[in-house]
């Protein structure tokens, strides 16, 4: 009871303070803003909320008090990796762009020693041919190491061009001398050496071919192996190889020193005579390789994958410890397997006496 009239007492002296308070507020012109009094929750409703909350405690888990330094640590890789990615893909580009210079001189080098090559071939097959014309071409012209390199020809005489395999054995014979003598026109060589390639033609096309390689022989040297006579009436030295029915081949040589002696001074004479030839075209050469473009540096390792290098020499470090215990565990365990056996004892009991 007096719990109960202490709480009466408590509750008027409340009405009373709203009461002034509600006063002062009307004399100072504040509206009084009344809210919807909903009613409080029962014990047993707070008691349901707080398991409910608890629960949802429990499936969160044990907080992580790390998280925030691992959430620097990561920024700071993560700034890292960035940064790395943004040099590895400007170096790609740098990497793309050169490959595409270098395709791009490759292609117009190969179109210009192709379209000389070209020009020799038309002279040379139309002094061969004695009249007939014929041209090279890039199979694919637009992308020409896609492709490979063809040719035609209109042998004199005929009426339509036809490539290389529309051509007899003998007009290919022709068609494929004239290619190499073209390519040689263009980058001569001191050596050639001929097999049978006069075997396939006629005595006119053959007649040809040795008058070529004579005219030639003045700057280079030929050696043929021919059986026509006509090529072996313009040579100037003969070695023949025949048999001797016993085995053994035999050897008939037909030397001209004088000829010989001749032919060297005229060889020199022309190798100077080519010396401008050959300083123009290594000008060429190098002013074509002081516009190659440079190869951009080695890029050293990011700094993104330092700590992964680093870890992984650990853990091969770690692997190879690892590795070597196990192996001296076997060995141990082989050792035991391997140890002195006792052979078993055999006990035999004597016969009592009687």
């Amino acid at each position: 009871r007096h719990h109960a009239e202490e709480l009466r007492r408590l509750l008027s002296s409340s009405e009373a303070q709203l009461l002034e308070i509600r006063s002062s507020m009307v004399e100072e012109g504040i509206e009084e803003s009344v809210e919807d009094e909903s009613p409080l929750p029962t014990v047993a409703e707070g008691e349901r909320t707080v398991r409910r909350l608890e629960r949802k405690i429990e499936d969160i888990g044990s907080v992580n008090w790390r998280a925030i330094d691992q959430h620097a640590a990561c920024e700071e890789r993560l700034a890292s990796l960035s940064a790395d990615h943004g040099v590895l893909k400007g170096r790609r580009q740098d990497l793309l762009d050169l490959a595409e210079q270098l395709d791009q001189q490759r292609t117009v080098r190969l179109t210009q020693v192709l379209s000389k090559v070209n020009e020799n071939f038309k002279r040379v097959y139309k002094t061969l041919s004695k009249g007939g014309e014929g041209e090279l071409f890039l199979e694919n012209p637009d992308q020409p190491f896609s492709g490979g390199l063809d040719m035609w020809a209109r042998p004199r005489g005929k009426s339509s061009r036809c490539r290389l395999q529309g051509l007899s054995g003998g007009e290919q014979s022709m068609a494929a001398l004239a290619l190499i003598f073209a390519i040689q026109d263009y980058d001569p060589s001191p050596f050639y050496y001929f097999d049978e390639v006069d075997q396939n033609l006629d005595s006119d096309n053959a007649r040809l071919i040795a008058e070529m390689c004579r005219a030639r022989s003045e700057r280079a040297q030929f050696i043929m192996v021919t059986l026509r006579k006509v090529s072996l009436s313009l040579a100037d030295h003969h070695i023949g190889v025949t048999h001797g029915g016993d085995g053994c081949s035999r050897r008939i040589m037909d030397f001209n020193r004088q000829r010989a002696l001749a032919l060297g001074e005229a060889a020199e004479v022309a190798a100077a005579a080519d010396a401008a030839k050959n300083a123009d075209r290594a000008g060429e050469a190098v002013a074509f390789q002081n516009a190659m473009p440079e190869v951009p540096e080695s890029l050293g390792t990011p700094k993104s994958l330092e700590g992964l290098m680093a870890r992984a020499d650990e853990s091969a470090e770690d692997e190879s410890e690892v590795r070597e215990h196990l192996e001296a565990v076997r060995e141990a365990e082989a050792a035991d397997d391997e140890g002195p056996v006792q052979e078993p004892v055999i006990s035999v009991d004597a016969p009592d006496e009687e």
